[in-house]
């Protein structure tokens, strides 16, 4: 497959190349839509030349199409934070969809993960993850400035999800197939390894 050019601007190729591309990837077009934070038609009218991305969502584009897959590495991510032994979770970064979770944070839950797996958690965020979601953007967290935040967390014992985190550390990351996640680790005391 030809490569994309290293410039912002895409070439006349470009829709052409992106379809391709997915296509080969096996993504649907609306998966590659919520990855960017785009709608469906947004990506269709890309592939048909009728409009560019813009620079941001053009190089996340351009850095998905020239990253080798490495499947295996997707699945020993997965088989790694289910059988952790601390309190972890897995989410897509944009959508805060539920990927995989370990024993502890299925314990501390106190409820089964299946149901919330491929469901947002954004719904149970405590007062703290909310303002330290605000703050990603500033800390240009979108942008690959920063790859990790460790905040304070309040305790919650009760509905509608228990979570005991006083400390809360996000590490951002890419899947294979470009998606960005976010490993969720907890922690009683404020880690000094990070």
């Amino acid at each position: 497959m030809k490569r994309l050019p290293e410039a912002i601007a895409p070439d006349k190729d470009f829709g052409r190349l992106l379809r391709q591309w997915r296509r080969t990837s096996d993504i649907k077009q609306s998966r590659l839509a919520d990855i960017l934070g785009v709608t469906q038609a947004t990506v269709s009218r890309w592939e048909s030349g009728a409009q560019s991305p813009a620079p941001l969502q053009y190089n996340l584009i351009h850095q998905m199409m020239t990253r080798k897959r490495n499947f295996r590495l997707d699945h020993a991510i997965k088989r790694l934070v289910m059988h952790s032994s601390q309190r972890v979770h897995l989410i897509e970064d944009r959508s805060h969809r539920l990927l995989c979770v370990s024993s502890p944070r299925e314990a501390e839950w106190q409820r089964d993960a299946a149901p919330l797996l491929g469901t947002s958690l954004w719904r149970f965020a405590t007062p703290e993850i909310a303002s330290a979601e605000k703050s990603l953007h500033d800390l240009g967290w979108h942008e690959d400035q920063t790859d990790h935040l460790t905040f304070e967390n309040s305790r919650r014992d009760g509905d509608p999800l228990r979570i005991v985190d006083s400390y809360i550390l996000w590490e951002r990351f890419f899947l294979s197939d470009g998606t960005a996640v976010r490993l969720t680790t907890g922690f009683d005391q404020q880690p000094n390894h990070v």
